[in-house]
């Protein structure tokens, strides 16, 4: 289905169908704007309206970071229909007409779809949430090349019933795994009564919330009465319970939650956890600290639990700008993943891609640079490299890289250097 998301290869008359229904956005439907009942802010899709008809509010939502030239498929609305009266709001959003899906959200080209049908039993099962029961779902093809099968959505309309009414959401999109996990989330988000998280704002999951809680440390850990840290549970939606998955460093102090996000690190898995922790440095600890010290905190999910990921974690690390001397602002290391924005670049990077899979990966040294026996700016040593030196990567940490390298006489020389001083890191 790869082929089909580059809008090169749509008919003149899709294209043109498809950017005029999402233009119009299904206009005849909304009214005027009206605030937005249902907050959407920790998923992949923002509001571009809200608005009520005849007591049903009705909120249209977007791709958030889509760019210029996505085709017209990436650009389907999903829709949210809330009220109090349930035929109302099946008014509304009219699951029965083939040829637009329903009234709010225009198939592109609907005359020239090839198949129109129930989807499937397995594809209904995938859909299966606590609280939500299935209204619709349809199997939509376009045709190949040729006349063949080609393109397909999956479009479907789901409804749940609150202590404030009835919701109905309908959406169609391509049905991987990330798309059924994106529509799962809004959907928990809605029937899911938003648990306390004081000290970062809770997290939606698609079945559930990761929240942030402070929690009195352990009386042998603790060096003042009221020292707390901060501790990440996950709440099940469907039950309330919590499962711990962890509590953030203490080091002499709290800290701050800087950035949790969901980010894909490894192909064809599901997206990590990812937690950006950071603490001021309040004593001497012999090393010239500018500003936090930061610690970067990776969680897989599993089938009941999310379990931290230490390889992903090492990777990021922990560390802080450090400068020339305590009086100095000249900063001789800087690290590098103090925001979500930092660490999407990096998963996204070449560099990285080649370090997931396992790769043999050879360095070129672009400048004299010291050996070290650590990633640690203190643990210099006599041996340096010289510009254009090739090296083995044999490990990566917070901007450091564990190098092999092999001198002209074949002897092995190990240590590391840092990111910077070395081309395609």
């Amino acid at each position: 289905m790869d082929c089909f998301l580059k809008i090169s290869g749509y008919p003149t008359a899709l294209v043109a169908s498809a950017v005029l229904s999402v233009l119009l956005g299904g206009a005849d439907a909304f009214a005027e704007d009206q605030p937005c009942p249902f907050d959407v802010t920790q998923t992949e899709l923002k509001v571009a309206s809200c608005v009520q008809e005849g007591g049903v509010d009705i909120q249209k939502l977007i791709p958030r970071h889509q760019p210029d030239y996505a085709n017209p498929f990436d650009n389907l609305p999903t829709v949210i229909v809330s009220g109090k009266n349930l035929q109302d709001i099946l008014a509304v959003v009219g699951i029965y007409n083939a040829h637009r899906y329903n009234k709010l959200i225009e198939l592109p080209d609907a005359e020239g779809i090839m198949e129109f049908s129930d989807a499937a039993a397995t594809a209904k099962a995938s859909m299966k949430q606590q609280g939500w029961k299935l209204l619709d779902m349809k199997n939509v093809i376009y045709p190949g090349p040729g006349g063949v099968e080609g393109f397909g959505l999956i479009c479907s309309t789901l409804q749940a019933e609150t202590t404030k009414g009835f919701i109905v959401v309908s959406q169609c999109n391509t049905f991987y795994e990330s798309e059924i996990s994106s529509l799962k989330k809004i959907l928990s988000s809605i029937t899911c009564d938003p648990p306390k998280s004081e000290a970062f704002p809770a997290l939606q999951t698609d079945s559930g919330s990761i929240v942030f809680n402070f929690a009195k440390l352990p009386e042998d850990e603790s060096q003042a009465s009221d020292d707390v840290a901060i501790d990440m549970d996950f709440v099940n939606c469907a039950d309330g319970s919590k499962k711990n998955i962890a509590g953030l460093p203490f080091l002499a102090a709290t800290g701050a939650v800087k950035a949790a996000f969901f980010a894909a690190a490894k192909p064809g898995a599901e997206p990590e956890l990812i937690i950006i922790h950071a603490v001021g440095i309040r004593a001497d600890t012999g090393v010239n600290y500018l500003g936090d010290y930061y610690t970067v905190h990776a969680y897989a999910r599993t089938a009941t639990a999310y379990v931290r990921d230490e390889q992903l974690s090492n990777y990021f690390g922990n560390g802080g700008d450090i400068a020339h001397d305590p009086e100095s602002e000249e900063l001789i290391y800087t690290f590098p993943y103090k925001t979500a924005e930092d660490i999407v670049a990096k998963l996204n990077s070449t560099a990285y891609k080649h370090w997931a899979a396992g790769d043999e990966v050879k360095l070129t040294i672009n400048k004299k640079t010291p050996i070290y026996s650590s990633p640690v700016l203190a643990d210099v040593t006599k041996m340096y490299l010289i510009k254009g030196d090739s090296v083995l990567q044999e490990g990566v940490e917070a901007g450091w890289l564990n190098i092999m390298f092999k001198t002209p006489k074949g002897k092995q020389i190990r240590g590391w250097v840092q990111c910077g001083d070395a081309d395609g890191c």
